[in-house]
This record gives C-alpha cells, sequence and structure tokens, in this order.
C-alpha cells in the first residue's frame, strides 16, 4: 500500500497536477491509488494539501 501511495505521490508531482479532475484521468491508465483513499493515507480531505505533501517526496 505504501508503493502505491508514492507512486501517486510522484505521478502529481512529476505531471503537475493541480486538480482533482485531472487526476481521476489518470486512474484508468496507471496502477495508482483512487482519490479518496489517497486523502485517507495522507489524513487530510484537501486535495492541495496532498499536492504540497507530493512536492516533497524525493
Amino acid at each position: 500500500m505504501k508503493e502505491a501511495y508514492l507512486k501517486s505521490l510522484q505521478m502529481i508531482k512529476r505531471l503537475n497536477i493541480q486538480k482533482e479532475e485531472e487526476y481521476n484521468k489518470l486512474l484508468h491508465n496507471y496502477l495508482i491509488l483512487n482519490v479518496e483513499s489517497l486523502k485517507y493515507i495522507s489524513q487530510t480531505r484537501s486535495f492541495k494539501k496532498i499536492i504540497k505533501i507530493a512536492k516533497e517526496v524525493a
């Protein structure tokens, strides 16, 4: 699960995702977590906070 979480954050960072809608379009093509799972693991309801977390990931 942690691997999928990190992969999801890296995709946000690499593709410069700014909105949930953009992220949702990736779900069909890549093996990444859906938005609700990403929010649950990040312990936040804000996608903007998840973007900030993604920018800090190596």
